[in-house]
């Protein structure tokens, strides 16, 4: 199962865990050990999930109830969701400009700025993979400007690098997950991935 779980702040953290059932509309969501950030969540918020059932995803909204111990967490569905209104869980193929850039800490002796210019290969609400000249030496931290073509300026984000791929002729395939980034600019980008997905569909109906 996966959960986007709210903090405190208004920020989400998005959380692997095992669903157990109670009695409807009550359940329980099991988490592997120190995952939790038990200070930080928001109970007064509620959470949005995804559950796979064989080859039918369930998609709810539930509220917390209570924090059982640092590892479980009591909930209460509230409401299905329609698959298309999780909408930062698709992605959709787009080239465009992306700038990523890395700034050390002050106490980031042995790491040095860096910047590299990429384009992006797909986007979704929740990260980006964009193919580079080379491969970003820091993994967290990094920020990242990506040109949308549906906004004059560039959306602005943090991000961390999930997982990188060695290309042909010394190109480098990168997968970012959005850490830091406000809710307008994830919606910009949500937005811009709707747009973009029907463009394509028109497309794909005017070749066939």
């Amino acid at each position: 199962m996966i959960i986007d779980l709210p903090l405190n702040g208004g920020k989400r953290k998005r959380l692997t865990c095992v669903f157990k059932r109670k009695e409807s509309p009550e359940f329980q969501l099991v988490f592997p050990p120190n995952t939790l950030p038990l200070e930080d969540i928001d109970t007064d918020s509620t959470c949005r999930l995804s559950i796979n059932q064989s080859n039918d995803p369930v998609t709810l909204i539930a509220k917390i109830d209570a924090l059982e111990d640092d590892r479980i967490l009591h909930l209460t569905g509230q409401e299905p969701i329609r698959p298309e209104l999780l909408r930062e869980y698709f992605r959709v193929s787009l080239r465009s400009k992306i700038v990523a850039s890395y700034q050390p800490g002050p106490r980031e002796t042995r790491s040095k700025p860096w910047t590299m210019t990429g384009e992006t290969i797909d986007l979704s609400g929740g990260g980006v993979l964009a193919l580079f000249p080379g491969k970003p030496e820091n993994r967290r931290n990094i920020r990242l400007e990506i040109e949308l073509p549906t906004q004059s300026e560039p959306v602005v984000c943090i991000a961390e690098v999930v997982r990188t791929y060695r290309m042909r002729k010394k190109k480098y395939q990168a997968a970012f997950h959005f850490t830091d980034i406000e809710q307008k600019t994830r919606d910009q980008i949500i937005s811009c991935c709707l747009q973009e997905q029907r463009r394509q569909l028109r497309e794909k109906i005017r070749v066939e």
